[in-house]
């Protein structure tokens, strides 16, 4: 008895699974339309027909993705055409018409005080010469001419000065002149007259009839022996005697004289000079610097 009553109790229970699977799968089929029949067709949350593919959302965002058309291209394009012709047209004007960057000051800088006024008039800018067509070349060029000018520098500081940079020429000897005495630069061009000799210029002697000059031998040798000495000895020379490049002497403080010979080595021959000075002596030869003579 106890063998048959298992299998009876399995299909009982089978039978009753069954049952229940069955009416679960009838509810789940009449709840669409019992769901159905109870929402109205316009409630909220019912996806409107057409929403997977057309919806205006969606219409929208490819509408404001869209390139512009041709008609909006070509008026970008005048636009920017107008406003670059507008732009370059103000700039012509600035630059050719206006008086914006006109020349309103000359600075002089660097040039003694009675020579500053000198220096402003040879640069000759007209009035109303703009400062970025003027040509700084030639304003130097100008300036140049001036005697006592060495260099000229010309710049521009904007929007309307122009400045000019002069080095003067310095002296370096002095040659009797009608008036009193000519200055000579270091290239042996005489470029000042002035009544006396300043301290520290040596006279230079040249042969009768012989005029300083870029040019000249006798004036060029004795312009670079002088600048080959050392500051302090060259302070002590009172006269140089040049009577051509290879005859060059000069009289120091003391009576003491100097003979340098040819206007060569001039370095070597200052050093030998300077060390025989230490010793007594009227007459110091370094025409031969590796035999200097001293008597």
């Amino acid at each position: 008895m106890t063998g048959s009553a298992r299998p009876t109790g399995r299909r009982e229970r089978a039978g009753r699974s069954g049952r229940a699977g069955r009416r679960e799968h009838a509810d789940r089929a009449d709840r669409p339309d019992r769901e159905g029949r109870g929402r109205p067709s316009g409630a909220a949350g019912a996806r409107p027909a057409g929403a997977a593919a057309g919806s205006p959302g969606r219409t929208r965002r490819v509408a404001r993705g869209a390139r512009p058309g041709p008609g909006r291209r070509r008026r970008r394009l005048w636009v920017g055409l107008v406003v670059g012709v507008l732009v370059a047209a103000a700039l012509v004007y600035l630059t050719v018409f206006s008086p914006l960057l006109d020349v309103r000051e000359v600075q002089v800088v660097g040039a003694a005080p009675d020579q500053v006024e000198a220096v402003r008039t040879a640069t000759a800018v007209a009035p109303g010469t703009s400062l970025l067509w003027l040509d700084g070349d030639d304003v130097a060029e100008r300036v140049r001419t001036l005697p006592r000018t060495a260099s000229v520098d010309v710049s521009r500081d904007w929007p309307g000065t122009l400045v000019v940079t002069v080095a003067e020429r310095e002296p370096v000897l002095a040659v009797h002149a009608p008036g009193g005495v000519l200055l000579v630069d270091r290239t042996g061009f005489g470029y000042r007259t002035i009544a006396e000799r300043p301290a520290g210029v040596p006279l230079l002697m040249l042969p009768p009839g012989v005029l300083p000059s870029p040019d000249e031998a006798a004036t060029r040798a004795a312009a670079d022996v002088v600048v080959a000495l050392p500051p302090a000895l060259r302070a002590d020379v009172l006269e140089v005697r040049a009577h051509g490049r290879f005859d060059v002497s000069f009289v120091l403080r003391g009576n003491r004289e100097v003979r340098w010979g040819a206007d060569a080595d001039n370095e070597r021959k200052a050093a030998v000079l300077s060390a025989l000075l230490t010793r007594p002596g009227s007459v110091y030869d370094v025409s031969t610097p590796d035999l200097a003579v001293v008597r």
